[in-house]
Formats: structure tokens, C-alpha cells, sequence
């Protein structure tokens, strides 16, 4: 019986550390990088280039949205080489200052206009690391800035608006 009691004990224990570690990851290791590209865009079309490299899969005209690698993440050489070409422009991130440019054209006749917005968010934020927005009398524009993102958000941080 004594044995049965501890073997209980032990395992209750074993239990309570992989609930805290499950429920606390940042205990058992540091954030991974983590960033998404977000557009409403419905009645646009829309352009989007990070660092250089153009993103085609935002087009426009609905929401969309993308996540976003460091250029230097070794995990696209984990993946198949048609993966790898195809994957390629989601890997355009940089830790530290990064840069945007917008584009954006009014998409045939919209019967009721909406706000257009661009956000990038990172799940290790409290708030959207960058946002662009205009109204629907904004018919087309552009626009450029810079932002920077890391894996944790820094001390004092407040997110990028880009005019």
C-alpha cells in the first residue's frame, strides 16, 4: 500500500510540472519568431513588398492574410524543393528594422466601400507591431515605412502607424 501511495505521489507530481510547463512554454524555453502579414482589402488591389521581396499571395479584393519567416530561418531547408521556391517571399522578415511599401488602387466600381487595412501582428505582442489604414474615399495611394519586430515585444514598445 505504501508503495502504491508513492508511486501516486510521484506521478500527481509529474503531472503538476507538465501542466506548468504547458500552460507557461516561456519556462521551458525562450518565444519563437512569430509574425503575420494581414490585409482588408476588399473592394483594392492591393500590392505588398517587405525588404524587397513582393508578396503575390496578397492580391486584394478580400481579406487575406500570410504568415511571415526570418530571411535567415533555417526551417525552409527543411522543406521540399518545390516547397522551398514556392515558400520562398513569406521568408523576407529581418530581426530588427524591416521595410514596407503599400499600393493599393480602387478594384472596379464597389457598391459599398470599406476601410482598407494593413496590419502585421506577432502572437508575442500585446499589440499590432504595424498598421496602415484609409478610408473609402481614399480611391488609391502609397505608401512606405519602416518597422521593427523581434521575437519578444521590447520595453516601451508602441506599434508602427505608416502615414
Amino acid at each position: 500500500m505504501k508503495r502504491l501511495f508513492r508511486s501516486g505521489i510521484y506521478g500527481l507530481f509529474i503531472v503538476m510540472v507538465a501542466i506548468m510547463l504547458i500552460s507557461r512554454p516561456e519556462m521551458c524555453r525562450a518565444n519563437e519568431f512569430d509574425a503575420s502579414l494581414n490585409v482588408m482589402g476588399y473592394d483594392r488591389n492591393v500590392a505588398i513588398t517587405i525588404n524587397g521581396v513582393r508578396i503575390s499571395r496578397i492580391t486584394g479584393g478580400r481579406s487575406q492574410s500570410v504568415r511571415l519567416f526570418l530571411a535567415d530561418d533555417p526551417g525552409i531547408k527543411t522543406l521540399a524543393p518545390a516547397m522551398q521556391k514556392k515558400m520562398k517571399e513569406l521568408f523576407c522578415l529581418k530581426k530588427g528594422e524591416n521595410t514596407i511599401e503599400i499600393i493599393f488602387s480602387e478594384k472596379g466600381r464597389p457598391r459599398a466601400p470599406g476601410l482598407f487595412t494593413v496590419t502585421i501582428d506577432s502572437g508575442n505582442y500585446k499589440a499590432p507591431v504595424l498598421r496602415y489604414s484609409k478610408g473609402p474615399e481614399v480611391k488609391k495611394g502609397k505608401a512606405k515605412g519602416t518597422f521593427a519586430i523581434y521575437a519578444d515585444e521590447p520595453a516601451g514598445f508602441k506599434t508602427i502607424i505608416v502615414e
